[in-house]
Parts: structure tokens; sequence; C-alpha cells
């Protein structure tokens, strides 16, 4: 199954080339999807999962954390793997318990962002409600572009790290320039609609709901966005700063789970059935600036 839809692509591209489909029927009538792991180089977990993810599953892109503390092994990984459509999670803030993360640049350059100690706040509410600084946020986003093009990383793609638009005044004006200005595109501004993701559903549930997101989809373009990790004990200690985002039966087990999603037969053989074609954004890219 590793090299199946690598071989679905070029079979569906080599009809429409010959004329067995008709290019306009066949779009109007496709169902494309983005499948998005996010959190590279949180954990040292994170690399183990998302390479084998982007291997041997179904997963399309994925993205770094460059303030996270295995950033060098996801700059690492991404060099190895130059095929991959990779990204950047746009990243200001630090949400584990005793797990903390600094700012890419000298903290006291973006004092408006970090606490007294030069941490990054657990949560972007607790950030807002400081009113950060846009140039600064502007400053530390383009440092870590920076820093990870510097380290090797193919950027294909930005998006953003436990905040969403609409959040701070300013803020969807500040990715969209930044994504400009590094001409890549940001994630879901490809009008993709949300499939829903499985990360708080139960552990035993995870698959069976996944089957069921797959099957309800219907044409057009959809990103679905997971959170891939192994079971260790490094995993496991990951806790929530926010009470009502604490797992009771662990991260580690939770992002497990989401990794056997990505990589099953089940969920293969379901996109397969329901004709489904894995797209990245690179490829959509590429067909916008044709």
């Amino acid at each position: 199954m590793k090299n199946f839809f690598a071989i679905v692509r070029f079979i569906t591209v080599a009809l429409l080339g010959a004329g067995a489909l008709s290019p306009g029927v066949a779009q109007a009538q496709q169902i494309q999807l983005i499948v998005r792991g996010d959190d590279l180089g949180m954990t040292q977990g994170s690399l183990a999962a998302v390479e084998q993810a982007m291997n041997e599953g179904v997963m399309t892109a994925t993205s770094i954390i460059v303030p996270a503390p295995w950033f060098e092994g996801a700059a690492e990984l991404a060099r190895r793997n130059p095929r991959w459509c990779t990204g950047i999670h746009l990243c200001f803030t630090g949400e584990w318990r005793g797990y903390r993360w600094r700012p890419v640049l000298p903290w006291d350059k973006v004092r408006s962002l970090v606490d007294a100690d030069g941490f990054f706040y657990g949560s972007p509410k607790e950030l807002f409600a400081r009113q950060p600084k846009l140039e600064e946020i502007d400053a530390e986003l383009r440092a870590q572009m920076d820093l990870a093009k510097k380290k090797g990383v193919n950027i294909q793609y930005v998006d953003t790290h436990y905040f969403g638009p609409g959040e701070y005044p300013g803020l969807d004006a500040l990715v969209t320039k930044l994504a400009r200005d590094y001409r890549v595109p940001h994630s879901e501004d490809f009008g993709e609609k949300m499939m829903p993701n499985v990360y708080t559903v139960a552990i035993n549930e995870k698959l069976q709901t996944a089957l069921h997101n797959l099957e309800a989809l219907t044409p057009g373009l959809w990103l679905w966005v997971c959170h891939v990790g192994i079971d260790s004990a490094e995993q496991r200690a990951l806790i929530h700063t926010a009470p009502e985002d604490v797992f009771a039966d662990g991260v580690g087990a939770h992002r497990a789970e989401e990794l056997r999603v990505v990589t099953s037969p089940e969920v293969k053989s379901e996109i397969q059935k329901k004709g489904i074609k894995l797209v990245d954004y690179r490829e959509l890219w590429n067909q916008r600036h044709q």
C-alpha cells in the first residue's frame, strides 16, 4: 500500500491527458483531500510518528514548530525527505505544563510576547489579554521562517499553532502578508472545507469516526488536520495547561491512535473506495501558478 496513492495519482493524470475523462466533469465530481499533520518537532516522538505517517500513511503535508525543542531533528527530517510537502506551524504560545518554549528571537526583543522569565504564554487567550504588539509578533514569525530556511527546510506552506482567524485585531492580515512575502500559500486559503478531526474523540472510537467522516465527504477540496505521535514516556508526560483540554488517558495514547488511524488499511481502503484524491499544498500552489 505504501506506493498505492502515488500510482493512483499517476493513473488519474494519464487518463485526463489521454482524454478518457473530461477534466471539467472530473474536477466537478472529484473529492480532493489534504491530510495535514501538525506539531512536527514538538517532541522526539513527533519525528518518528510523522515520518511513518508521511511515508506509510495517507498524510500529505506536515508543518514544523520552529521554537519547539526538537526543531533541529524536524529540519533534518525535512531535508532527508525533500519530496514531502513541509510547512511551518507559526507559533507564539507553549501550552504544556512544565514544558515551555521560548521565542526564536532574543526574548528582550519581543517582550510583549513573553512572561517575566522569557517564556511564551500558555494560550493565545492569555497572550492576547496582554495586548501583544503586532510588530513583535511579525518579527518573531519571520524569524521562525528565516531559521527554518537557514536549516535547509524547503517551506511549502504556512499554518498556525493554537490560534485561528479573527482572534486578535490585525493578526489575520499579518499572517496573510507573511505568506505572500515568502511566496508560499497559507493553509485554508484554498477554500478548503474542514473535515472533522478525531483529536478529542475517544481512543477506541477514532478509527470508526474517521471512516465515517471520510465516507461523508462530498465533491470539493477538504482538509483533515491530524496530530500524530507515539505512546512513549515523553508523550505521556504532556499535560495541557487548560483543564478542559487535559486527556485523562494521556496525550501519548491519543496521538499514537491517530497515527494508527492515518496508517490503517481501513482508512486507505475507504479513500480508494470513495475515489478520494489525496493532494498537498505544493501541488495546489503549482496548479494555481501555472
